[in-house]
């Protein structure tokens, strides 16, 4: 029998576990922190839930969706969206409401703004080679630099003009101000794109919810997961993965994991700096460049029964440290125990280790609790209680050369015939839950005979399990 090892418990990793376990393997799956989910984990705080940063549950992919209802069944509740742009203190309705957007901005401002547009479509950028020129193609420059310029450089800590075009293709690949206008007038979720939204599911009490009862099923049926568990070795012998080396974060013990494949959601450039007898200091030096981007979170319970009715906010004001902010009772009453409460989870965009990160908890919570009297939503008065989480490695940078690094981390995973890479920082690519969870499954049925490129795959194609004419693009 086959002996498989993932490293991860998140949800490509648990994908990958619970195809596994249908295919009658026992797989052992190794996790660092001390439940399931990775970034989509929740955890519980004085009664109350929270997650890692907001988490839709929306797929086009029937298949994905399926999977996500028959886990939670009555626990996966539809939540109407609603969310909005913190702008030079005006709050503008997202997605695009074309009344809201004229009546803050004006008929000064909203003319120059078609004008813009009219001219970027007429006379657009010929090569676009950056986020900046893809965007302003698509929208006019005016909407680029009042919508997208400071909330983008908020979130990734690099000008706009050097980040990839790559990142706005794929994270909202269809998107305009003409099909933002489209959604706003037309009522089209089949064709939507996932950005304009205007419902998605979500679990009853947060995100690791699903997770956790995921977890659980591949536990049922013979898996393995070990938890407080980290890799700190990856032994091959050039061709092929022998095993872990893995350390007990409780009490430091190592032990040894064999296998005969292996699947890994950990980030691709840790993975190769594990990897034993060593990758080239080429590659290694390679590989150290690509960079990913933290969190830093702070979590407020409030003494204000309502706060504001969205499930989260853009702060695109660049006075402003915080990028979102997420009510946690508007995406589920069943998150804040107290009704007379609110709880709010604040979003830092930082790099480990820059000085954001390392100012300590009660100075990001000062922050944090100034900057929510600067937005109105509440008085430093009101906060009854607070904690901060530091997420590390949340997003991958597509900076300007990125692709060239990514190939040359690729070719050398590629050697190694039992390995796959999967999920959003195991292949370095900004994907949603859904489609982590799918490269989760393909890289299960990989070991089994299937083969599927997981770095070709993208969310708009048929899963090859799927009923014919079940395609994504179809449902």
């Amino acid at each position: 029998m086959k002996k498989i090892v993932i490293i991860g418990a998140g949800p490509a990793g648990l994908a990958a576990g619970f195809k596994l376990c249908e295919k009658k393997a026992q797989p052992v799956i190794i996790e660092k922190n001390s439940c399931v989910g990775g970034l989509s984990r929740s955890f519980k705080y004085k009664g109350y839930f929270f997650d890692i940063g907001p988490h839709r549950f929306f797929t086009k992919n029937k298949l994905i969706l399926n999977w996500w209802r028959d886990i939670l069944k009555e626990d996966f509740l539809k939540i109407k969206r609603n969310t909005r742009i913190y702008y030079r203190r005006k709050s503008f309705d997202y997605p695009l409401s074309v009344k809201n957007l004229f009546f803050n901005l004006g008929l000064i401002n909203s003319l120059p703004i078609f004008f813009s547009y009219l001219k970027s479509r007429l006379w657009p950028r010929k090569i676009e080679d950056s986020f900046e020129k893809w965007i302003i193609n698509r929208f006019g420059e005016r909407l680029y630099r009042i919508f997208f310029k400071d909330y983008t450089e908020k979130v990734w800590g690099i000008p706009c003009a050097q980040i990839s075009a790559d990142w706005a293709a794929q994270r909202i690949k269809g998107l305009s101000l003409s099909s933002a206008l489209r959604s706003a007038l037309f009522d089209d979720q089949k064709n939507t794109i996932k950005t304009l939204i205007k419902e998605f599911y979500y679990p009853r009490c947060g995100a690791g919810m699903m997770y956790e009862a995921i977890g659980n099923k591949i536990i049922e049926r013979g898996g393995q997961i070990r938890l407080n568990t980290e890799v700190v070795q990856i032994k091959h012998d050039y061709t092929k993965v022998i095993k872990l080396i893995c350390r007990n974060l409780k009490d430091g013990s190592l032990s040894e994991i064999e296998g005969s494949d292996f699947c890994s959601t950990m980030p691709l450039n840790l993975l190769i700096s594990r990897m034993s007898p060593p990758a080239s200091a080429d590659i290694l030096k390679n590989c150290s460049c690509l960079r990913s981007r933290s969190l830093l979170l702070v979590y407020l319970i409030l003494d204000c029964k309502d706060l504001f009715k969205d499930n989260w906010l853009y702060i695109h004001s660049p006075h402003l440290k915080v990028g979102r902010i997420q009510n946690f009772k508007n995406w589920s009453p069943d998150m804040v125990k107290d009704a007379a409460k609110s709880s709010l989870g604040l979003e830092y965009f930082c790099t480990e280790g820059d000085s954001l990160w390392r100012q300590s908890d009660k100075e990001i919570i000062g922050l944090a609790a100034k900057e929510l009297e600067i937005l109105k939503i509440a008085e430093k008065k009101d906060l009854s209680d607070a904690f901060v989480l530091r997420v590390p490695d949340a997003y991958p940078v597509y900076d300007k050369k990125y692709r060239q690094r990514l190939g040359i981390a690729k070719d050398y995973i590629s050697r190694f015939s039992n390995l796959q890479p999967m999920g959003r920082m195991g292949m370095f690519r900004y994907n949603n839950m859904d489609h982590s969870a799918l490269s989760g499954f393909l890289a299960a049925d990989n070991i089994f005979n299937h083969k599927e490129d997981l770095w070709e795959v993208n969310m708009e194609q048929p899963y090859h399990g799927e009923p014919e004419g079940n395609s994504a693009s179809n449902f």
